[in-house]
C-alpha cells in the first residue's frame, strides 16, 4: 500500500505512515469488533460495514490515492478487522470442542489455500497493466464474495446443526 501512495505522489515518510495507520487500526478494532460479534445472534452488519469500508478504501485508493489518502487508509484499517471477526465466528458456530477444531480446520486450509496465488496475482496484474488499476480493482471485487460468504457464515446456526439437518 505504502507503493501505491509513493506511485500516487506522497513523500516515502508520509507513505509509510499511512501504511503504519492502516495496520494500527487493527488492533484497537480486534478488541472492539469480536466483542460486538458475540453480543450478536447475526454478525451478517459487522460483515457489511467492514466490506463496505474495504470497497470505499479501494475504490478511493483507485480514484484519488494523494488526495483522500487518510480516509483510505483508515477505511482499509477497519477492513482488515474482518480477519479478528472470522476468527471469533469460527468458535461461535460450534457447539463443541471438536466442533470448533473441525470448523477451524476447514476454514483456515480453505482460507489459506485461496489466498496463496493473491500476492503473485497482484504483482502479474501490476507487471502487466503497468499501474495499481487493476490490482485494485482485484481487491476491490473480491470484497463482494467476502461480503456475501460472511453474510452466510454470520447467520445464527450452528456446525452441528448443519450436520444432523
Amino acid at each position: 500500500m505504502a507503493q501505491i501512495f509513493r506511485d500516487a505522489g506522497v513523500a516515502a515518510g508520509t507513505a509509510g505512515l499511512l501504511l503504519a495507520v492502516t495496520m494500527v487500526m487493527g488492533v484497537p478494532l480486534a478488541f472492539v469488533i469480536p466483542r460486538l460479534a458475540t453480543r450478536l445472534p447475526r454478525q451478517g452488519p459487522i460483515v457489511v460495514v467492514l466490506g463496505l469500508c474495504g470497497l470505499a478504501g479501494y475504490a478511493g485508493l483507485y480514484l484519488a490515492p494523494a488526495a483522500g489518502a487518510w480516509a483510505w487508509a483508515l477505511l482499509l484499517g477497519v477492513s482488515n478487522c474482518a480477519f479478528p471477526l472470522a476468527l471469533t465466528m469460527v468458535g461461535m458456530r460450534a457447539r463443541t470442542g471438536a466442533g470448533v477444531a473441525e470448523l477451524s480446520a476447514f476454514a483456515q486450509s480453505t482460507g489459506y489455500l485461496i489466498s496463496i496465488p493473491g500476492p503473485l496475482l497482484v504483482g502479474v496484474l501490476y507487471q502487466h497493466s503497468g499501474g495499481w488499476g487493476l490490482p485494485l480493482a482485484l481487491m476491490a471485487g473480491l470484497m463482494v464474495p467476502q461480503i456475501a460468504v460472511g453474510i452466510m457464515a454470520g447467520r445464527d446456526r450452528t456446525v452441528e446443526d448443519e450436520a444432523a439437518g
